[in-house]
């Protein structure tokens, strides 16, 4: 374990030989195996028309670029250098630097992808989209534009068998109707799925094999809908609704799936989860605890971690696992000396089949915590880093590209641990 404190300071795909690292760039970091979809009708058009890409442009689905650029090198289980150091501040981030809002300066969200780090930011609430999609490119050390969404935010990332995905949120203002935007390794752009019938938003998306999941929001007096796809969202089929009262709307808030569960909650003290392994229906949970419900998953374990909000725009609560019709409180995360700790955020491991996730304590000092185990809990995380406090920010994402830990803050700013682990002789 090390401790930093900060300090300021056309690609061409790599030959096949990298092939297998790239299988890992675009494989799904849960391991998701193949899921089921069932429905009662079909929403969206052809899977053969074109769709439009965040450039203006048009692009066929078929055409799909069949190599990702990896985002794993070669490490130990050792400590590297962890040389904490700025990359980016607010001001220099295209995009982020012109949000007006204090929410929409946020750095929420950041992912690693086809060997670049993609970005996550916004503000829905007073619609302060358009939202102009860049991603750092470590290789040209630059921010890359890779065209502009139509949504007025952007929360979060899916990857899967060498995509990326991300829900419209709140399209045009919410006057749209909304879809999934999808990225795919190798493309310049990213596309605008068809829009799902009947939904204002869509919040999230999650993957189970070859099938995508997202979760809508309603106007008022319509039902919120979990909707799923076998051709890239260029068509859905309703799988799961909750219905609303005549003058109340509803909304899928959070969609997660381990390779034989989907789970999902909402508004209105709303969630559902179905099991592969049981009748494969979706069942409603009794008694749901307050605050956002987001699945955390890693391999077939699934943690449910309680905010207030949005992760990375809101406080963490409390956590908790699904068993039979319940939830059940659970202390999954690492345990410190320091009582103060809460969980802020969760990452993918450079080993796809590991956990990290970064606590803060009041005083603001984070740490870094690893593990292989999600369903062990609090005794099963090994202590990587600590990030001693950043004056007047703190950090609230996270991504771990090529050996460099990103890290995203509340003021906008982009920080990087340099060399998580010793790379490999």
């Amino acid at each position: 374990m090390a401790s930093a404190s900060p300090s300021t300071g056309q690609r061409q795909l790599r030959p096949s030989s990298l092939a297998l690292l790239a299988l890992i760039a675009c494989g799904d970091p849960a391991g998701m195996s193949e899921g089921q979809s069932e429905g009662q009708g079909t929403s969206g058009g052809d899977s053969a028309t074109d769709t439009e890409t965040g450039s203006g442009t048009n692009t066929d689905a078929g055409d799909l670029p069949l190599e990702c650029e990896p985002i794993t090198v070669p490490v130990t289980d050792a400590p590297g250098e962890q040389r904490f150091e700025l990359v980016a501040p607010r001001s220099m981030i295209p995009g982020l630097a012109d949000q007006p809002t204090t929410r929409g300066q946020i750095l929420g969200s950041l992912f690693a992808f086809d060997g670049r780090l993609h970005f996550g930011y916004g503000d829905y609430s007073d619609n302060t989209g358009p939202i102009a999609m860049h991603a750092w490119d470590p290789v040209e050390g630059s921010f890359v534009d890779l065209g502009i969404l139509p949504t007025e935010e952007v929360l979060w990332f899916r990857a899967a068998a060498g995509r990326l995905y991300t829900p419209a949120i709140d399209p045009d203002a919410h006057l749209g109707i909304g879809g999934i935007y999808r990225l795919d390794c190798g493309a310049e752009a990213w596309t605008v799925g068809t829009p799902i019938d009947g939904a204002v938003h869509v919040y999230d998306v999650a993957v189970q094999g070859d099938t995508i999941y997202a979760g809508t929001g309603s106007v008022t007096g319509a039902p919120a809908l979990l909707m799923a796809s076998t051709d890239l969202g260029e068509s859905w089929t309703e799988v799961h609704r909750r219905e609303s009262a005549a003058d109340e709307f509803s909304r899928f808030y959070f969609v997660g799936a381990t390779p034989t569960r989907i789970f999902v909650s909402g508004s209105h003290d709303f969630a559902s989860v179905r099991d592969d392994a049981g009748d494969g229906e979706f069942h409603v949970l009794s008694d749901p605890p307050p605050g956002s419900l987001v699945p955390v998953v890693l391999g077939e374990a699934m943690v449910i971690a309680a905010f207030s909000g949005n992760p990375g725009r809101s406080k963490y609560l409390a956590s908790y696992r699904v068993k039979g019709p319940e939830f059940i409180v659970d202390s999954p995360w690492p345990t410190l000396a320091d009582e103060s700790a809460e969980l802020v955020t969760w990452a993918a491991d450079a080993d796809p089949e590991r956990l990290l996730v970064l606590m803060e304590t009041a005083d603001g000092t984070a740490s870094l915590h690893r593990t292989d185990d999600l369903s062990e809990g609090a005794t099963a995380w090994e202590e990587l880093a600590t990030i001693e406090p950043l004056e007047g920010d703190d950090i609230v994402s996270m991504a771990l590209l090529n050996d460099d830990l990103y890290l995203g803050t509340r003021g906008g700013s982009l920080y990087a641990l340099r060399e998580l682990y010793e790379p490999a002789p």
